[in-house]
């Protein structure tokens, strides 16, 4: 297939004259709320650990976290140069599927809707029902009732997504603002904790701050994925461009205002962590968040940081739940998924469809514990991103003339397909992560060949007369 020539896929007939189509009704306040309620969740209340492990020292774990938001903001605002030049909902896949065609198109949509998103995401709801649960009957509850709130709390944010894309913004503008006034308390627990006198100083004194800091590369390609795991949803905007009033005006502005509110929240987090913790400390539990009310306000603040928690798990996977569904819409709308996943909802203005396979996809995760598959999917993910990195430099050489409504500078395109290509490459120079980043890398191969067997099916069924638009 020559590049390009992706108007209509033979997988799946495309259905013709789409009667409804999705509104434009997300404005610059609604997106950025979407964009920080989407990043903000409990990320910054679980990698911490990780990242100040790996980098080994406050200094240079604090700089990773510092730097993580500026390639996110970067990377948000490159993407706004292709989702202004593509005005398409479905985020990468409809980049991807413009330059390199039907079959990486398909193998990205194949690990972004069934694999990467809905599998890293069941982990955040997991994670809400246990902290529930913990809360109301203690820590002894059942698993079986933990993933039953887990599974409802998808279920609901589901149906509260197939209301109205207005709906869920609103809900993250809600949310934002609550996560706001949790990273201002989480702010408050560290200034109580220096008033007292217990604070660790050590950790922002220069001569000792950077004292223990990791020599090997690897360590912080390993901290640079746990810092970056907490701003994943920095491309949400993308996915459900055709719902942005004005996107080339909306896209840019929408992604930088919400990724700077998170890269400040995310440093302020971790200024306050090292005014409580020492590296040690910090590195050796697990509940960061909950030990830093307890300590500052004993039960009362462990309880409100807990409830802080919940609330960016809710922000989190609401709008999450929106981008994913938008990209099994796109896909199936060019013929690559099954065509009657592309529907809209005349009443509702969404794609029911698409939004109940992401609820049952995640569900079916809940129950089955996806925990162990995370560590392989990163990897993919990163690729994804290098790959779509190199469309904006592709598009560049062949398309110079093309309308842009925004561009960033060339370098900048350049340095993020290098840095996110380094991300993937690094893990594999260290022996704790080799092993998984080559298993992620084998879900490409794997894409692949379901991509085979779908497109073998599909020719044998029209030569037989019998496709219709659903395999």
């Amino acid at each position: 297939m020559e590049l390009g020539d992706n108007e209509k896929s033979p997988l799946f007939p495309k259905k013709e004259n789409e009667p409804v189509k999705l509104k434009r009704t997300v404005g610059v306040l609604s997106a950025s709320a979407l964009v920080f309620g989407s990043c903000v969740g409990a990320g910054i209340f679980i990698s911490p650990k990780g990242v100040y492990e790996k980098a080994g020292s406050p200094g240079a774990g604090l700089m990773v976290w510092c730097l993580s938001g500026v390639i996110a903001t970067l990377c948000t605002l490159a993407y706004a140069e292709l989702g202004t030049m593509m005005p398409q909902s479905g985020g990468e896949f409809v980049y991807i599927h413009r330059v390199y065609g039907d079959c990486l198109a398909f193998i990205f949509s194949f690990c972004n809707t069934l694999l990467i998103k809905p599998a890293s995401l069941s982990v955040v709801a997991v994670l809400f029902g246990e902290y529930l649960c913990n809360m109301i009957w203690g820590p002894a509850t059942n698993d079986l009732i933990v993933k039953a709130v887990a599974v409802a709390l998808i279920v609901t944010l589901g149906l509260i997504n197939i209301v109205g894309v207005n709906v869920i913004a609103k809900v993250c503008t809600v949310i934002s603002v609550l996560k706001l006034a949790v990273v201002g308390f989480l702010v408050a627990c560290g200034i109580a904790i220096v008033i007292k006198g217990q604070g660790v100083v050590t950790n922002f004194q220069l001569s000792l701050s950077f004292e223990g800091s990791s020599t090997n590369p690897a360590d912080y390609g390993l901290a640079f994925y746990y810092c970056l795991f907490t701003f994943q949803s920095w491309n949400s905007l993308n996915y459900m461009t055709e719902e942005l009033k004005t996107p080339e005006k909306t896209l840019p502005l929408g992604g930088f205002i919400g990724l700077t509110g998170v890269t400040l929240s995310y440093f302020l987090c971790n200024v306050a962590y090292l005014m409580m913790f020492s590296l040690h400390q910090i590195v050796d539990t697990n509940t960061i968040a909950m030990d830093s009310g307890f300590i500052a306000f004993g039960r009362a603040g462990e309880i409100t940081m807990s409830l802080g928690l919940l609330v960016s798990c809710l922000g989190c996977l609401g709008g999450a739940i929106c981008c994913i569904s938008r990209n099994i819409q796109s896909t199936a709308e060019t013929g690559i998924f099954p065509s009657f996943l592309s529907g809209i909802n005349k009443t509702f203005q969404t794609p029911i469809k698409a939004i109940i396979t992401v609820v049952l996809t995640m569900s079916v995760y809940v129950l089955v514990d996806a925990n162990m598959l995370i560590p392989f999917l990163s990897t993919v993910e990163w690729l994804f991103y290098c790959v779509t990195f190199s469309t904006i430099l592709y598009l560049r050489y062949k398309e110079p003339n093309s309308k842009r409504p925004f561009k960033v500078p060339l370098f900048v395109s350049v340095f993020l397909f290098l840095i996110t290509g380094t991300f993937v490459v690094l893990p594999l120079f260290s022996e704790e992560s080799r092993v998984t980043t080559l298993l992620g890398l084998c879900w490409i191969p794997l894409g692949a060949v379901f991509y085979g067997i779908r497109h073998l099916i599909a020719r044998y069924l029209v030569k037989q007369n019998a496709v219709s638009g659903i395999l």
